[in-house]
């Protein structure tokens, strides 16, 4: 079945898919599963932030704290997160009291799962833009805190907040990219790497994931990724 105009993947998408590959690969591999899913996320999102950095510098931007913070590369919907801040100085501390991928782990039973991928996507990210960035996420709302709690490693100022918000204006949504987009790239990274790690049994996975995924939301949510990142992954 080909694409259709009207169907489009989210976080709720993206969330899930995630979680049952975690599930899964957990649920077969035990402690040797987990590091693998760890790997995973370390992968996907070192791939996420060096994409990130490659924008940056073509964008003709340095790679600095601020820019690490504008060139995101995804949004939500109004009411899907709530982001606050916490500390500017001596070190920069986000939170985050709301998060829809926390949500919809909650809402497809696989919180258990899902949670696997806040340990360690945040930091992934932050040094894959930038290799001597290191930041830290000391609370996680999966994890069942009150909230996600992100400490960045680097001051910013009443002046870099506003040097920040100016550069997310000019910026504006020319950098983010939708979830097929994302979903698409989430699926190919981790398939790589659990094929890398476990040979065939890694592409047992993969289709085993698919066909729950497929189960979940139907045949339109899974071509609709074919294109968006590699093809490499797809199926006939």
């Amino acid at each position: 079945m080909g694409k259709k105009d009207n169907i489009h993947c989210s976080i709720e998408h993206h969330a899930v898919l995630f979680a049952i590959f975690a599930k899964y690969t957990i649920e077969q591999f035990k402690e040797k599963g987990e590091e693998i899913i760890y790997n995973c996320v370390e992968n996907y999102g070192r791939e996420r932030g060096k994409r990130m950095a490659e924008r940056t510098i073509a964008n003709g931007d340095s790679l600095d704290f601020i820019n690490s913070q504008a060139y995101g590369e995804w949004a939500a919907e109004k009411g899907q997160m709530e982001f606050g801040i916490v500390n500017l100085e001596p070190e920069y501390i986000t939170n985050v009291t709301r998060c829809e991928w926390c949500e919809n782990w909650k809402k497809y039973n696989l919180l258990d799962h899902g949670k696997y991928y806040c340990v360690n996507i945040d930091s992934a990210v932050f040094n894959g833009y930038n290799e001597n960035f290191h930041m830290k996420a000391t609370s996680d709302l999966s994890f069942g805190a009150d909230c996600c709690e992100f400490h960045w490693g680097n001051a910013m100022t009443e002046e870099d907040i506003k040097k920040l918000t100016k550069k997310k204006e000019e910026l504006g949504s020319s950098f983010t990219r939708n979830f097929d987009f994302h979903t698409a790239h989430l699926l190919y990274s981790i398939s790589k790497t659990l094929k890398n790690e476990l040979g065939e049994e890694g592409q047992l996975i993969t289709d085993k994931v698919l066909d729950k995924y497929t189960e979940l939301f139907g045949k339109d949510y899974l071509s609709v990724l074919y294109g968006q990142y590699d093809d490499k992954w797809n199926r006939p």
